[in-house]
């Protein structure tokens, strides 16, 4: 007798989405996942919903694999998101910085002017 792992029932499985984003870095990672979740199964690592729309997994990638490099995947998507952010933020403070060092300048120059004619009429 061969130990079968129940199957989850159909409407328990539900649809992997994927960003274009996901589905870009998953190309490039070599992989392509099943269509439903969950990726996984603790009953001897088999598999509910094989022949799903993402054509099933990569042969060379274990079932248990799969949900790492899909966190791995969209943890490069958030550290991605993370850095551009933290890009925007930099620009936009050294904007800030920028408008106020001219803006100083400006007054400075001003401020110089007038210390020129009161010298002048003393």
């Amino acid at each position: 007798p061969v130990p079968t792992c129940p199957r989850p029932h159909a409407s328990a499985l539900s649809q992997l989405r994927l960003t274009e984003e996901e589905e870009r870095l998953l190309a490039q990672e070599g992989v392509t996942l099943p269509g439903t979740l969950p990726l996984t199964q603790v009953c001897g690592g088999h598999r509910g919903g094989h022949g799903g729309g993402r054509g099933g997994g990569h042969p060379s990638v274990p079932p248990q694999a799969e949900e790492r490099i899909l966190r791995k995947v969209r943890r490069k998507i958030r550290n991605k998101r993370s850095a551009q952010d933290s890009r925007r933020r930099k620009k936009e403070y050294l904007d800030g910085l920028e408008s106020r060092a001219a803006a100083c300048s400006a007054q400075n120059q001003e401020l110089r002017k007038k210390v020129q004619e009161l010298e002048k009429r003393n």
